[in-house]
């Protein structure tokens, strides 16, 4: 086989992996009109304001970013790969946040139209958007009944749960600087938080803006499903509106 031969062949396995019983005609569609781009720590897979693409990640992670109105930059989520992002450009949907990569990360993209065409001949491809779409629809949900029932304390063991292999990992993917955001609490709650678990033993702050993991067990207390480790609903972990 020929390396351009060889590489198409990954491709379409790489899809074929995170798209599971899809029809092969529509992965072969998918691979012939991908995008690849290869992208940087910081730099953008696509913009807030922008059509959103269908995206999905073969290598890397990349955090969901927005621009409050005030030109507040909050990080609302993190993709891992494997999975796909972006199921609402099946109906030319606007970005309201934008993807930036937290590593050197590898990137599929699809037009908004292509996915629309691609739902409107093959029904298990669109039956696939409709659980995602259904999926996000819950987390946000969950989310939201987060912020209303939850303290705050709570809100940051869970988002340190969900991220713990990017929290704890040597060098860190995420850092204190991304936890306001991901909890939805202002820096000084955030702040107070880490502190009251420092004095409990459960984390220690290393440098300008790392974190130490000294005491997992408050972690490994919540209910598997509230994590987003490998294996935690049976898959690959996935975008977490944490």
């Amino acid at each position: 086989m020929s390396e351009l031969g060889a590489g198409a062949s990954a491709l379409a396995g790489s899809i074929a992996a995170a798209l599971p019983g899809s029809n092969p005609a529509s992965i072969s569609l998918l691979a012939a009109n991908a995008r690849l781009r290869e992208v940087g720590p910081g730099e953008l897979i696509f913009r807030q304001g922008d059509a959103i693409p269908l995206t999905l990640l073969l290598s890397g992670h990349a955090a969901f970013r927005r621009t409050t109105a005030d030109g507040q930059l909050l990080f609302v989520g993190v993709a891992y790969p494997g999975e796909f992002f972006g199921m609402s450009s099946i109906s030319a949907t606007v970005a309201s946040t934008e993807m930036v990569a937290l590593t050197n990360t590898v990137a599929l993209s699809w037009r908004g139209l292509d996915v629309r065409r691609l739902a409107e001949t093959d029904a298990r491809f669109a039956l696939f958007v409709i659980d995602r779409l259904s999926l996000f629809a819950t987390m946000l949900t969950e989310k939201l009944d987060g912020f209303l029932h939850q303290d705050a304390q709570r809100r940051v063991i869970r988002v340190l749960a969900r991220h713990r292999d990017l929290f704890f990992s040597d060098p860190p993917v995420l850092t204190r600087t991304h936890l306001p955001g991901l909890v939805g609490t202002s820096r000084e709650m955030t702040g107070r938080v880490l502190r009251a678990l420092e004095r409990e033993g459960v984390v220690a702050r290393v440098g300008r803006a790392g974190l130490r993991l000294l005491d997992p067990r408050p972690l490994e207390a919540l209910p598997r499903e509230a994590t987003n480790q490998p294996g935690a609903n049976g898959g690959a972990p996935g975008l977490v509106l944490a």
